[in-house]
């Protein structure tokens, strides 16, 4: 996306890890869940206020009201949504997120998937500036719907 936008592209659960010398997993197991958003926490906050950039955001990063005011005062915020069917094959058909993710409730991927959405649909609809159906899309059709109108925003 970072390209068709000519802008840098930072994954955040990368910097967190980086930064942490250790995987998501192992934050969790080590630190709890309270320890990781604290370290996300932080390096959003760094992250942000860095020169223009794509960032991608973990799904929980919208969880804490203060990444939700520096996501809505740094940046135009795009939320990439699907249906549950859709993110959970998605999940299990990635190596890299079935390593580095911790399950949030030990239930099935597609259990926990809508428990999570419909935690987070309120928390999303706050900080969005554009609601994109990535369900069963091509991710060079969801980017030119997002380069078109991330073209016609006036301050870019």
């Amino acid at each position: 996306m970072g390209d068709s936008l000519a802008l840098p592209v930072c994954d955040l659960d990368s910097v967190i890890e980086e930064t942490a010398g250790m995987s998501i997993a192992d934050i969790f197991a080590r630190e709890t869940e309270t320890g990781f958003r604290d370290r996300e926490t932080k390096c959003l906050e760094e992250v942000a206020g860095q020169p223009k950039r794509v960032i991608a955001l973990g799904g929980g990063a919208i969880l804490r009201s203060m990444n939700r005011r520096t996501i809505m005062r740094t940046g135009w915020c795009v939320w990439l949504d699907a249906d549950p069917a859709t993110i959970a094959d998605r999940i299990a058909g990635d190596a890299t997120t079935r390593e580095r993710r911790p399950s949030l409730t030990g239930k099935s991927v597609v259990d926990e998937v809508i428990d999570v959405m419909n935690q987070r649909e309120s928390l999303y609809r706050e900080v969005a500036d554009m609601r994109v159906d990535a369900s069963k899309r091509p991710a060079e059709e969801i980017a030119s719907e997002i380069r078109d109108a991330f073209s016609k925003l006036p301050q870019w």
